[in-house]
């Protein structure tokens, strides 16, 4: 008996041990990703791994039809709800005007995105303005809404509308009183699989990396039966459900009826989801896997809009060794640039930027 002690107290000793370093690297990546007072919020309020939570503070206001928007007496928000100078309305004769439609992953948080990194090469190309139209957590149908009433009246010359795997929603997010971003209803009901194993590790940075590894690291026999790790997610699984690719469609035809009468061209640019990327060596698999960027391929030829899909370019990456992404969605500055790369090359590719001249000034169309 006093044996068995003995064994229990060490097995316990070692739980603890275990939890508490377990609990000292979950912090101090929470930490690392979203500061010491974000972290600290989240903790005590129990929330899930915030892939794409944004802690608000006064940056968002409620909006009836849009649900929220950019507040504009929050400093470098225009009255459009854009984070952008004023925009000059009419539109200047001779310049081309670029509106980048899309979440948090344009809007590129703490940092230097894509698109700023566009806007500045394209400098060489004359009178060229860049807007940044990203709102964090839009989905398509925010988008389509936000830009019809408030950047359809700044003509622009372009709309490059990016698209992320959990834009076929209606409306993703919410905000609780601590203007904290939720889940929608909607986007929780979508969820068909449900486990306390999948919460547990829904609340956990540390767990979630470690589960998307383990199962892109399965031998090829049991990736068979590997369940993908969007499937318990309620912002990502919808985009493998073939119903809501009706809803994106009709986005994507008003806003084609809505720009081609006014001579402005359109473009999509489609990010992949990293753990698409991780699943690459389940080459059998990949129909299934990229299954949404197949959906929207489709619809794009269906519609003769140019469509350039970032899934190739990021695999090639990886394959050669490169990271591209800091939580699995968002782009780390190392992705933005390699975006950069691809948008400029798609864009020049299909004729849609001003071309630049010995002098550094644009052609114009």
């Amino acid at each position: 008996m006093a044996r068995l002690r003995r064994v229990l107290v060490l097995v316990l000793g070692n739980l603890a041990v275990f939890a508490l370093l377990f609990g000292l690297l979950e912090v101090g990546v929470r930490i690392f990703h979203d500061g010491l007072r974000e972290t600290c919020s989240r903790i005590v309020h129990g929330e899930p791994a915030p892939y794409s939570s944004i802690g608000t503070g006064q940056w968002m206001v409620s909006d009836p039809e849009l649900g929220y928007r950019l507040n504009p007496e929050q400093e470098g928000i225009n009255a459009l709800s854009v984070r952008h100078a004023e925009v000059t309305m009419p539109k200047p004769p001779g310049l081309f005007r670029i509106v980048v439609l899309g979440d948090s992953i344009p809007w590129a948080k703490g940092g230097f995105g894509f698109v700023d990194d566009i806007a500045k090469r394209l400098e060489t190309r004359g009178a060229v303005e860049v807007i940044n139209a990203g709102v964090p957590g839009y989905t398509s149908f925010q988008e389509l809404t936000f830009f019809k009433r408030y950047l359809l009246q700044v003509e622009p010359d372009l709309v490059v509308w990016t698209y992320c795997l959990n834009d076929n929603h209606k409306f993703l997010h919410r905000f609780d009183e601590k203007a904290q971003m939720l889940f929608t209803d909607e986007a929780a009901r979508s969820l068909e699989i449900h486990s306390s194993w999948d919460w547990i590790v829904s609340r956990s940075y540390v767990l979630t990396w470690i589960r998307v590894g383990l199962l892109a690291r399965q031998e090829p026999v049991t990736a068979q039966t590997a369940r993908f790790v969007w499937e318990t997610r309620p912002d990502f699984n919808i985009a493998w459900k073939d119903y809501s690719w009706r809803f994106y469609e009709s986005h994507l035809a008003e806003m084609v009826d809505l720009l081609k009468p006014r001579g402005i061209r359109l473009a999509i640019v489609v990010f992949p989801y990293e753990p698409q990327i991780i699943y690459r060596k389940m080459r059998d698999r990949l129909d299934e896997i990229l299954a949404p960027q197949h959906h929207l391929e489709g619809l794009c030829r269906k519609y003769s809009v140019p469509c350039l899909d970032l899934y190739p370019s990021f695999e090639r990456a990886y394959e050669q060794g490169r990271t591209l992404y800091r939580d699995g969605i968002h782009p780390n500055p190392e992705g933005h640039t390699l975006t950069a790369d691809e948008v400029l090359r798609f864009l020049d590719a299909e004729r849609l930027l001003p071309m630049p001249t010995m002098a550094g000034v644009g052609v114009g169309k």
